[in-house]
Parts: structure tokens; sequence; C-alpha cells
């Protein structure tokens, strides 16, 4: 049983960490792939065990491991660069009020964020109780910079970065095998609010003085969230397969008097034995954001026609969608001595299809790196 769970785990420790999703705050991006950051356990599948191979075929799913301390440190790279309305593409002229000749509405902004590029390095803990149970921890760091254009002197062009560390998150992780080739992993984490809400900056509101950042450049969610998810894993000889269901539940709304959207996303994911050391893998995810609810009144500027909102990113329904991303991968592992329980995972990938309530900026692409390794 072990083997199927260390697949599952890892799974859950690469992907539901970095989902960063739409025009969406960089805590999001510690959902990184929930099949390899969660739980931190080696996969070994069929083609990992080659004491176990019988004309190329590997260990059965009870093959039983004896790691059980589990680490993982992960880092990802999330690019937005243009906006969507819905699945329309808008230009940044589209999204910009330049004052004059263009007339003030609810979906043009003095300010406008051209290119945000999120970054997190996620450290994973997870030990085992039992070959059923487990334990995991995990803790964020996040970095966001956000390059601008605006209409207002002095800040024509500019550019913020908000850093530190996000939420931390616990989780408890039960496995079931259906039988020897199939398993379920559930796993219930809680995330604590340890990540800031309150980050500032200089920006075209006041030049003199730093204030409140929006949304997207805060650390935290600010809320205690809950985070169900549910992982399928099989194994049929070279190739292991799976599907997931993540979900993120916040719970109230936070000192600034603002709750950011539940997450809802699915995912089928492949992977083939190439030889022993090189694995490739396919994954295809869906993910449903919601918007805001509720909003903070430091980020309004009510001396704006028409609307308060400077920016996009400060308006609460501007927020939520729908996104498909596709996403190719390459693991790569010693099978054998001392680097048997060790592994390296590189993953890029981009969206084919968004519905973004907007204006909103788009997602590009994204990459995500993992080294996992258990004693």
């Amino acid at each position: 049983m072990k083997t199927i769970k260390n697949y599952l785990l890892a799974y859950l420790f690469l992907a539901m960490g970095l989902s960063a999703f739409g025009q969406t705050p960089p805590v999001d991006l510690a959902n990184m792939s929930l099949g390899d950051l969660l739980n931190a356990k080696i996969i070994r599948s069929y083609a990992d065990h080659a004491a176990f191979k019988t004309g190329g075929q590997g260990a059965p799913l009870g093959y039983l491991d004896s790691s059980r301390f589990h680490f993982s440190t992960s880092y990802v790279k999330v690019r937005f660069d243009g906006y969507m309305d819905g699945t329309d593409d808008l230009s940044i002229n589209d999204v910009q009020w330049n004052m004059v000749p263009d007339d003030r509405t609810d979906e043009n902004f003095p300010v406008v964020p051209t290119v945000i590029t999120q970054e997190a390095v996620q450290f994973k803990g997870a030990y085992d109780l039992s070959e059923q149970w487990s334990l995991s921890l995990s803790i964020p760091y996040i970095r966001q910079e956000t390059e601008h254009v605006s209409n207002v002197v002095d800040f024509d062009e500019f550019t913020i970065v908000s850093e530190g560390f996000g939420d931390v998150e616990l989780a408890a992780t039960w496995l079931h095998r259906l039988n020897q080739n199939s398993s379920i992993l559930v796993n219930l984490g809680f995330s604590l609010p340890t990540g800031s809400i309150d980050e500032k900056g200089r920006t075209p509101k006041d030049a003199n003085v730093d204030t409140q950042l929006p949304y997207t450049m805060q650390l935290g969610s600010g809320t205690y969230d809950i985070k169900p998810s549910i992982v399928y894993s099989g194994v049929a000889g070279d190739w292991t397969y799976g599907a997931n269901l993540n979900l993120t539940l916040r719970t109230g709304k936070n000192d600034r008097d603002y709750r950011l959207g539940n997450v809802y996303q699915a995912g089928i994911w492949t992977r083939y034995a190439l030889t022993d050391w090189i694995q490739p893998s396919f994954r295809i995810d869906g993910v449903v954001w919601d918007e805001i609810s509720g909003e903070d009144e430091d980020l309004l500027n009510l001396k704006l026609p028409v609307s308060p909102y400077p920016a996009a990113v400060v308006k609460p329904d501007n927020f939520g969608g729908t996104k498909c991303l596709a996403l190719v991968g390459l693991r790569l592992k010693d099978p054998r001595g001392r680097l048997e329980n060790t592994f390296l995972e590189l993953e890029a990938g981009a969206p084919f299809y968004q519905d973004l309530n907007g204006p909103q900026p788009s997602e590009d692409w994204r990459f995500s790196a993992s080294f996992v390794f258990s004693f």
C-alpha cells in the first residue's frame, strides 16, 4: 500500500500547491500541483522498482516503503500579460482611461497593471503516522512584481514589489487502497492567516506616503481556509494515471472586511516511465474561482469620476472566472542507491481556455520545479 500512497501523496505535494488563477492574489500560488507537493512522499511506480520488475512490470501497489519523513522544496513562477473580459482579449488601451478624449466608465481605469509576475517557494514536510495516515505542514514564501502604466503625473510607468511569507497550511491525509493497482487519497487541509494583508507601497494615490496595495499584492487571505481534496491514482504497466479534485473554501471575512473567492479545481494526469531515470508527464487542469466578497475601503479613491476604483485589480467584481490549462512535466530520479528516495520534477504549461470576470489580467504561462526526498 505504501507505494501507491507515496504516488498519491507525491502527487498531492506537487499538484495542489501552485495553482494561480487569472487575476488571483499570490496566496493561491501556494496551491501548487497537488500531485507532488502536499505530502512529499516519493512516488514509486512499477518502473521505479527494478527488483520487482517482471517483463517490464514493477512492484505491486502494496509494496512497503520504510520512509516515514518526507520533504519538498518547490518553486513556481506565473506570468500575466494582457487582459480579458469573458473570453475576449483586451488591449491596454481598452482598459486604460486616458482622460481626454475618453469618457470614464466603470470598465476603464487611470492605473493599469501591465505585466504581473508571481513567484513562490514552498517548503513542505510530512510524517507517516501509519500506512494509511499522514500529517503535513507547508510554508510558502511569496513574491510579486507588477509593472504599471497610468495617467497620473510622475507615475507614467512604475513597478511595485511585495514579498514575504504566506499562509501556513496544516493537513491530514488518509489512504484507501481500492485494489492492487489503484487507490484513493483523501486530504483535509487548514490554512492559517499568517500571510500579511497589510502590504503597502508607493502608488499614484499618494506620492508622498505608502498606501495599501491591491488584493493581488497581498501575501495571505486573512481568513481561516478549509482545503479538502481527493486524488485517485492507478498503475498499468509503465504508466501511472490519476484524477484529482481540490477545493479552497474561505471562512468569514478578514480584518479588512473582504473575503477572497472560493476555488474549485479538478485535473487528470498521466506519467510514463520511459526509463528508470526519466518519467515524462502530461496534465490537464480546470479551475473555477469566485469573485471577492466585500472590499477593502482603503483601496478606493472617492475623488475619481463615475467609479471609485483606480485599477481593475482593486475592483472585487473583476475577480473570478474559469480556466483550463495544459502542462507537460519531466521527473528525474535515480532508482538506486542513496538517491532512490529523491526526485526532481519540472513542469511548464499555459492556459488553452480562459473566461474571466473582467477586465482582468490573463495568464500567459507558468513554470515550476520541485525537489522531493524521503527518509
